[in-house]
């Protein structure tokens, strides 16, 4: 799944996030998500489908010794969202998981130490724990770059004039700011404008900053 709009649509319904917490963590069939979410098997079935469908998760039949043979739901697709909602700032972002390399991560504890459970698990939850150390020392970092980012926009757009910019401009502008590495084509369909109106637009924009802007 790499649509965002799409997923935001799908996740946004409490009940298919809590199918999806389950499914995350093993996979589960229709009746047992029943009865451990306390959710009708009705609902249940309507949101697999629907995720199933969005390319979300994937079913499965397997033979069970209890009876006839069961449908079980997986995930399909691995992603982190982000969403930024600042001064002059809202996006949002779908970042896919990094492959799998295949290779199995490394034994918390060596042969001859592994039959003591408590201490492996004390050993993995410490190797955990100091991944979230490290994630969460990333977040800091990286809300500070958002801010320097947004810094930058503001000054910029407080040393400028834009009373007397009419609003097709301004939004131009904003967008240029937000999206430094789009050309006049990317920007032009983002949009929804003819690229040469554009493209004059910004010529518009950088004679209009050249005779307006106070200081850098």
């Amino acid at each position: 799944m790499n649509d965002l709009d799409s997923l935001l649509s799908i996740i946004e319904n409490p009940t298919r996030r809590k199918i999806l917490q389950a499914v995350v963590r093993e996979p589960h069939y229709p009746l047992q998500l029943s009865k451990e979410l306390g959710i009708s098997q009705q609902a249940v079935v309507k949101n697999l489908n629907l995720m199933e469908k969005e390319g979300l998760l994937v079913s499965y039949r397997r033979s069970s010794d209890r009876g006839p043979e069961r449908i079980f739901y997986k995930p399909s697709s691995e992603f982190t969202i982000i969403i930024d909602m600042r001064d002059n700032m809202f996006e949002m972002n779908m970042i896919p998981a990094t492959p799998k390399t295949g290779k199995p991560p490394e034994r918390a504890l060596s042969a001859e130490t592994r039959t003591d459970e408590e201490k492996q698990l004390d050993e993995v939850r410490a190797k955990i724990a100091g991944i979230d150390r490290q994630v969460a020392e990333f977040d800091r970092r990286r809300s500070d770059m958002i801010r320097e980012r947004n810094e930058l926009i503001n000054q910029f757009l407080d040393d400028t004039d834009l009373s007397n910019v009419d609003y097709a401009h301004r939004n131009l502008l904003y967008e240029m700011l937000d999206r430094p590495n789009w050309n006049a084509s990317e920007i032009s369909q983002d949009l929804g404008f003819n690229e040469n109106t554009v493209t004059q637009m910004i010529d518009d924009i950088l004679a209009f900053c050249q005779g307006t802007h106070k200081r850098m």
